[in-house]
């Protein structure tokens, strides 16, 4: 059926050619002469499958879609896989049935993700993903409590890691494309559902990390390889002998953990600010800190193996840290890195950090003034001969962070502060 169609969407996208008294020609390419005879041929006999076999259709488009999946060599581009042309015709077929309203289709997706088998989720949560960014707005609005339950009771599934990517970005094409809900419940609902998916896709990006300890609640990052998003195959998504990520797994490494951070370092800022109304921010930073439970273990290791991991999650709070509101859910610790010896040990990772640094100290109206009055001796980890040193050098990365002409009024404590430096250094010699 989607081959046929396919035809028929090719042969109206094509001008068929006039005779010499301008009329078009019929297409001689179908066999039944007419793309419209074939289209009406083909609806008649799939909308009365709908009514008895919806759920039985939809499973076999789940199939055809899997079968369907772009080339290998095409589909290292984005954590989520684009879909091809192929696939976007059984979108338009599936819309161009005129007994499955967008309520419908949305409920059969839910069903067919409910039944156990992994082999069809994925292919349908991206088929329904494709769905639901050709909708225009009002038909989102009006579908709201369809898609939210869609996400509701899918996010509660054992869903491989890609199925939660699936949903999160979902749910950031709706907030995105629609306004602000004006009905409170529906609100309440929607900060559920963005609650659960997020701490979904946090658990995934936490699974390359191990606990220090039996009893601890520390984490480091596991002495592992990582895989790059620009690395890893989609077709992967399917294969059922990759389990569901779990935090804290002393499995095999997780394929995935780089593909969240990087995904949560996309939307969550922005996700957020949209969900949480500005009388509402605060409701947001417990999440935030949950989520950054996984993310500072990243920040903490300067190892090479642990370089995609440091990136993307310098990316995360970097994009987090642009919102006043989330500071008290990252300040003391970025404050800690800062202070860390191995605070410089980064490649490009340093223009993110600038920006970190530049928001620490700008929602802090007196944290510039009091790093500058910092005693070196709050460097415990350095050799006392080097205190001083190491200090200044990150008050000097302080004002390489911020604006041009940004801190002038600190130039009289700034010159002070380099005066007094080279002043001990003088005596010491």
């Amino acid at each position: 059926m989607s081959l046929l169609w396919n035809v028929i969407k090719r042969e109206d996208s094509q001008k068929r050619p006039t005779d010499f008294f301008g009329t078009t020609k019929g297409s001689s390419s179908v066999y039944f002469k007419a793309t419209k005879t074939l289209r009406t041929k083909i609806l008649d006999f799939l909308n009365p499958l709908t009514a008895q076999l919806g759920i039985q259709l939809m499973t076999a488009v789940a199939a055809v879609w899997n079968s369907k999946k772009p080339h290998r060599n095409q589909s290292k581009i984005k954590i989520l896989p684009v879909a091809s042309a192929s696939q976007l015709i059984l979108v338009d077929l599936i819309c161009a049935l005129n007994t499955m309203k967008t309520d419908t289709i949305l409920h059969l997706v839910k069903e067919v993700v409910k039944k156990p088998s992994q082999i069809k989720d994925i292919p349908m949560l991206q088929f329904s993903y494709a769905f639901i960014q050709r909708l225009p707005v009002a038909a989102l609005q009006e579908n709201f409590q369809s898609l939210l339950g869609l996400l509701k009771e899918s996010v509660q599934l054992n869903l491989a890691p890609p199925g939660h990517f699936l949903l999160l970005s979902t749910l950031n094409d709706f907030v995105t494309r629609t306004p602000t809900l004006e009905n409170k419940k529906d609100q309440k609902d929607l900060q559920e559902v963005t609650q659960k998916i997020l701490e979904a896709v946090g658990n995934v990006a936490g699974s390359s990390l191990e606990q220090t300890s039996w009893l601890s609640r520390n984490l480091e990052v596991k002495a592992q390889p990582q895989i790059l998003p620009d690395e890893f195959n989609t077709e992967d998504v399917n294969d059922t002998s990759v389990a569901p990520s779990s935090m804290v797994s002393a499995s095999a490494p997780s394929i995935y953990s780089v593909q969240a951070l990087s995904l949560l370092a996309e939307v969550l800022a922005s996700l957020l600010d949209m969900v949480y109304r500005s009388d509402e921010k605060e409701k947001a930073v417990p999440l935030i800190s949950r989520l950054l439970y996984y993310v500072f273990p990243y920040l903490r290791n300067h190892s090479t193996y642990n370089i995609p991991s440091f990136r993307a999650g310098s990316q995360l709070l970097s994009s987090l840290s642009g919102y006043a509101y989330t500071k008290r859910a990252w300040k003391k610790e970025v404050l800690e890195l800062y202070m860390d010896p191995a605070f410089f040990q980064m490649d490009t990772s340093c223009t993110h950090w600038r920006s970190i640094i530049d928001h620490l100290l700008t929602h802090e109206k007196t944290m510039f003034k009091d790093l500058m009055n910092m005693q070196s001796s709050a460097l415990k980890l350095y050799p006392s001969f080097e205190q001083k040193a190491m200090l200044l050098k990150r008050q000097a990365f302080a004002v390489f962070s911020g604006e041009i002409d940004q801190y002038h009024l600190y130039l009289p404590l700034i010159q002070g502060k380099i005066c007094g430096l080279f002043h001990s250094a003088l005596i010491r010699t």
